[in-house]
């Protein structure tokens, strides 16, 4: 017979190698099943230890061998279906290589969190006839029975969030396949529509209902509302270190919810791009990537390297050219001076006084631009000089500006003569107790390619200033 090993020198050589386990574990979760047949882990073990040596190799595959497996107690069951024996492991076993390796953490299914609501419920209940007392097994069992399925319940949640968190980079080499033609872009897009929803659908979005205090549940109370029942009863029978235990793990499933709602929303905008949206987000995530590795050369103890050396990367990326010679865009935002703010309210007020004196009492007939004529030209000019004359002003440094911009508004078919007859009349009346003072500097108004006014700047300010 056989050397066989015990189970703590089974599982120390099972860890000293764990990539056979890995490849064990991704090959079930592939074909969504939860054993491994025998020759599979036979043909592996024997592909795996081809490279180490004899001695390494006999200890291996003894290790692995399904009488070792069995007798050690990894394997908790052989079934022989078929012709092929399959082997199902230990849970705990699988969970722990799991948590050695991220990528094989198994997204929350919505029967797997259901699972956990109909055993909370059902501490609930027991909890409800129970003697809440110390000397009671029942209750000191069912005590830390609750702890220990609340407890698994936050485990496996944060590895659901650890695991969906690095769905980014699952999404990235989907996307590098939008690369390819179009002609096979609908095929492509197919594909990716049908993993990607079954990811929503069936771990995403039942995670989010589980974690949200306001959902509605046909089958009875949410998670919330069972815990928050649970620490009550714990509470009204002076358990107060148990019920706060229950209300700090609420806290922490309660703080879970916005990573999961950011990755669905991630996953939302990635099945809403296109393929012209996924290559320019390869292509602008290649060239970051090399920018990265340009400043992570500035971060060296070489004092010399204090800025990135951009030029190999100006010439490798078309779109960078002549990127000095663009004016730089301008930025409209708030400003921090109380003079700033005055401006802001004086001008709004401004155009208040102008909307309602347009609504009250309109000064200016319809007059449109083709109107022409001696007496329509006299009754336009005699209108316009009305309502300049009802302006209120202010200081401006451009009076010629601000006042295009308020005749623009107000003003049916305007044109530029018509600002020129304004300016005419506000040249010709006192305007005390401010004064116009006209500039040497040029401005223009409207578009080269339109019609457009080249005009003096004039400012406004205070008589004596």
């Amino acid at each position: 017979m056989s050397k066989q090993f015990s189970t703590l020198e089974t599982t120390r050589i099972l860890f000293e190698h764990p990539k056979v386990m890995f490849h064990m574990i991704e090959r079930m979760d592939r074909v969504a099943v939860h054993y491994v047949l025998e020759t599979d882990l036979i043909r592996y073990v024997l592909d795996y230890s081809g490279t180490l040596k004899k001695a390494d190799q006999a200890r291996l595959r003894r290790a692995f061998s399904t009488d070792n497996l069995f007798r050690s107690g990894v394997v908790i069951d052989i079934d022989k279906v078929q012709g092929e024996r399959r082997l199902v492991f230990q849970d705990a076993l699988l969970g722990l290589m799991r948590a050695c390796n991220a990528s094989l953490y198994q997204e929350l299914t919505d029967a797997r969190l259901r699972s956990y609501l109909v055993t909370l419920r059902d501490v609930l209940d027991r909890l409800r006839v129970s003697s809440f007392h110390e000397a009671d097994p029942d209750f000191t069992e069912l005590r830390d029975d609750l702890n220990e399925r609340v407890s698994r319940l936050i485990g496996l949640l944060r590895q659901n969030i650890f695991r969906m968190q690095t769905i980014s980079a699952e999404l990235a080499e989907l996307s590098d396949e939008a690369s390819r033609g179009k002609e096979q872009f609908s095929d492509f897009r197919q594909n990716l529509f049908e993993q990607i929803t079954t990811l929503y659908e069936r771990h995403i979005k039942p995670t989010l209902v589980l974690l949200n205090p306001d959902s509605q549940l046909e089958d009875g109370a949410n998670l919330f509302a069972i815990m928050d029942g649970i620490q009550d009863l714990l509470e009204r029978n002076d358990q107060q270190a148990s019920a706060d235990q229950v209300f700090r793990a609420s806290l922490s499933l309660n703080a879970m919810h916005r990573p999961i709602q950011k990755v669905a929303v991630e996953v939302d905008h990635f099945l809403r791009k296109t393929r012209r949206g996924m290559v320019q987000y390869n292509a602008m995530e290649h060239h970051f990537q090399h920018l990265q590795t340009l400043l992570e050369a500035t971060r060296t103890q070489d004092l010399r390297k204090t800025r990135l050396d951009g030029r190999g990367f100006v010439r490798s990326s078309s779109f960078m050219s002549g990127l000095k010679a663009s004016a730089r865009p301008k930025q409209y935002a708030f400003g921090q001076s109380e003079s700033y703010y005055q401006l802001l309210f004086s001008e709004l007020t401004l155009r208040l006084d102008d909307l309602q004196r347009q609504h009250e009492a309109p000064v200016l007939p319809e007059l449109t631009a083709q109107a022409s004529g001696p007496v329509m030209d006299i009754q336009r000019i005699d209108t316009l000089f009305r309502w300049v004359d009802s302006l209120e002003l202010r200081p401006t440094a451009d009076l010629v500006r601000e006042l295009h911009g308020r005749l623009e508004g107000f003003i049916d078919g305007y044109r530029f003569p018509d600002l020129l007859v304004a300016m005419n009349r506000l040249s010709n009346l006192d305007l005390t107790p401010w004064e116009l003072v006209t500039t040497n500097r040029f401005r223009q108004l409207g578009s080269p390619e339109n019609e457009h006014y080249i005009y003096r700047k004039r400012r406004l300010q205070h008589a004596g200033h």
